[in-house]
């Protein structure tokens, strides 16, 4: 017997545009349980994502829906995400209660940011989306969404890489669907990012994530990484091809992303969301080919979204450093070049902490670029705090190398269609005249 289905919209967004797909779920054969339409508030500047999460609780007590173990099937769009994550981290994860959400569908998520959000902060969105609220656009919630946002850190740092995670084939089925089409009309089509649907990255989009921590400086004789174990199962995902932000909510019958959303919310079983995960791999090998083909459009190709936050071994932030990407026997600035050139697409300072950034690669391009077999190291260079104080690992500024990619599967750094969490710990070195102690004579 299907479940319920609770749906919940983007930013900016209301129940009405999900009625088309209310419509194609009822017709498919949902009609037999009742299908609910959340709508919430997203342009007030104070709210933030946390009080989404919890009017939810409420919302869904007063439209009588039960949160006991697999009450319902959940459908959200791009912020929808977050506060459906948020939610269930928040009120049912911690606790170790039961999962209420039996099958979660993610579709065009915006797990890891989108690359249009702080533009909704500034005078120009407030133009364009704030005209009916006041001209507020939902400042902290969009806080939240910008690229490399501590937030979205701290959620996975809670749901992915916690002690627990529901994200499990038993205890609750996740897919991403997301589509690699940007915007075609104008002026939609202003504010389209390759690698993007217009809206959100594939990258980005993708839950399935990486976490690691680099340490450099002087108290280690060689780089330090260490990877964070994920408490969560990879999650099926698939890139539809020829979708973009909006027309990813809009299945037709017949058509293959009509038939991935019917099919996902029907799996009962570990085995058969194995095989659907499978499909789902198949899907975006067909719409982003792993091999770097000669002419391929920059819509077919793989992105990786490297997220990296600095701090020093004290624990402060270090908003002013910079990464370099080169060859490590370099004959010369070429490669270099060519990273920051051809490879390195779009590099996002989140707005109110800078020591948060967001990196997106085109992995085509770099596939490209290392088809020799060059070797490429990664460095950071701090600025100094002060005349006492600069970070060092041996000489003035420089904090170190380390290659990547790691070698070992396991280790690898460069990972397509996915986000990378980077913590970089760098030596916070103080001169030796900041505090002398020196013996007492008469």
């Amino acid at each position: 017997m299907p479940l319920p289905v609770v749906i919940l919209h983007g930013w900016s967004d209301s129940e009405v545009s999900f009625r088309p797909l209310a419509e194609f779920l009822r017709s498919a054969g949902r009609s037999v349980m009742p299908i609910y339409l959340g709508n919430y508030v997203t342009l007030e500047d104070s709210l933030t994502i946390q009080d989404l999460a919890k009017a939810f609780v409420r919302a869904l007590a007063d439209a009588g829906i039960p949160t006991s173990n697999h009450s319902f099937d959940l459908v959200v769009h791009s912020t929808g995400t977050l506060v459906a994550r948020e939610w269930l981290t928040r009120y049912y994860l911690e606790p170790g209660l039961p999962c209420p959400v039996a099958h979660f569908l993610m579709l065009a998520p915006a797990n890891f940011g989108s690359p249009l959000a702080h533009k909704g902060r500034t005078m120009f969105g407030r133009l364009v989306k704030g005209w009916k609220s006041g001209f507020e656009t939902g400042t902290q919630i969009l806080k939240a969404l910008e690229m490399a946002s501590p937030y979205s850190w701290s959620l996975a740092e809670r749901d992915l890489f916690g002690t627990r995670s529901y994200y499990k084939p038993d205890e609750c089925m996740v897919a991403v669907l997301v589509g690699n089409q940007p915007y075609r009309e104008w002026p939609q089509s202003m504010v389209n990012e390759r690698g993007s649907d217009g809206t959100v990255y594939v990258a980005s989009a993708n839950l399935n994530a990486n976490r690691i921590t680099i340490t450099l400086g002087r108290k280690t004789d060689r780089p330090l990484v260490d990877r964070a174990r994920p408490a969560f199962a990879p999650v099926a995902f698939a890139v539809i091809g020829g979708r973009d932000h909006t027309d990813i909510t809009r299945p037709a019958p017949g058509e293959p992303l009509g038939d991935m959303m019917l099919r996902f919310l029907a799996l009962e079983s570990d085995a058969s969301y194995r095989t659907y995960s499978e499909d789902c791999a198949r899907i975006t090998g067909a719409t982003l080919p792993p091999e770097p083909l000669r002419d391929l459009p920059d819509e077919a190709h793989r992105y990786q979204n490297v997220v990296v936050k600095v701090r020093d071994d004290l624990g402060f932030s270090v908003p002013d450093y910079f990464l370099e990407f080169y060859e490590s026997s370099p004959r010369s600035n070429e490669v270099m070049a060519r990273v920051q050139r051809e490879v390195l697409e779009k590099v996002h300072p989140y707005n109110d902490d800078e020591s948060y950034r967001s990196l997106i690669f085109d992995l085509t391009d770099l596939d490209r670029v290392l088809a020799d077999g060059t070797r490429l190291l990664f460095s950071v260079s701090a600025a100094s705090v002060g005349s006492l104080v600069e970070y060092s690992a041996g000489k003035r500024n420089d904090v170190g190398a380390l290659e990547v990619p790691v070698n070992g599967d396991a280790l690898r750094f460069w990972r397509p269609n996915e986000t990378m969490l980077t913590e970089v710990i760098i030596e916070r070195v103080q001169k030796p005249k900041v505090f002398r102690v020196r013996p007492y004579r008469r």
